[in-house]
């Protein structure tokens, strides 16, 4: 059994959008001690001053992410690759929440880098 085609997929995503579905694609599900997570992953330079050094998420994609924790208690992990560098970062997205946070004129959530932890 082969896998579908994004021809394939891209058909289905239409109809389902068609029908009323929100869909939304995170990069993976996982389970670890009988949980469930989800888990975001992005590479991307870090935002600079003013007003803080930081790293973050599409909004639009964080509130989908909020959702799921609404709606079924399913937290979101945000893994965040330095580009240009070795620095690996993570945080859940109801942690960074919780703190400070800049939303850029391209719709990206900035949270400070001292909120994630380095991996």
């Amino acid at each position: 059994m082969g896998e579908l085609s994004n021809k394939t997929e891209h058909k289905a995503r239409l109809i389902l959008k068609q029908k009323g579905y929100i869909l939304q694609r995170p990069d993976w599900v996982a389970k670890r001690n009988d949980k469930y997570i989800i888990i975001e992953v992005k590479e991307r330079e870090l935002f600079k001053p003013p007003p803080f050094s930081g790293t973050g998420l599409d909004i639009n994609q964080l509130n989908l992410r909020m959702q799921l924790l609404k709606d079924l208690s399913l937290r979101t992990f945000l893994m965040v690759f330095e580009r240009n560098s070795s620095n690996i970062y993570g945080q859940f997205l109801d942690i960074l929440e919780l703190g400070k946070h800049k939303d850029t004129k391209n719709k990206i959530r900035i949270y400070p880098i001292e909120n994630y932890n380095k991996f």
